[in-house]
């Protein structure tokens, strides 16, 4: 005989997925706003100082510290 409670639990994880995926692109949508004035000014004096260009940008940076803080609010 077939078990078909693993697939109806996997319906239900999918459905609540959907709604955190969302709810994680707000967060990381506000986060990176938050944090693409602070890496350019980063940026900027890493630029001054070193009289070269970083290896980052302040978007690629800004988007990286989104990527780092975004998973520590849903999954601390």
């Amino acid at each position: 005989m077939t078990d078909f409670t693993n697939d109806i639990n996997n319906m239900r994880d999918a459905k609540r997925q959907r709604q955190i995926t969302r709810e994680y692109q707000v967060y990381f949508g506000l986060i990176f706003l938050a944090a693409v004035p602070s890496c350019t000014a980063i940026w900027a004096y890493g630029l001054v100082r070193h009289a070269k260009m970083p290896a980052q940008g302040p978007i690629q940076s800004a988007i990286g510290e989104a990527r780092t803080i975004t998973p520590c609010i849903f999954w601390a």
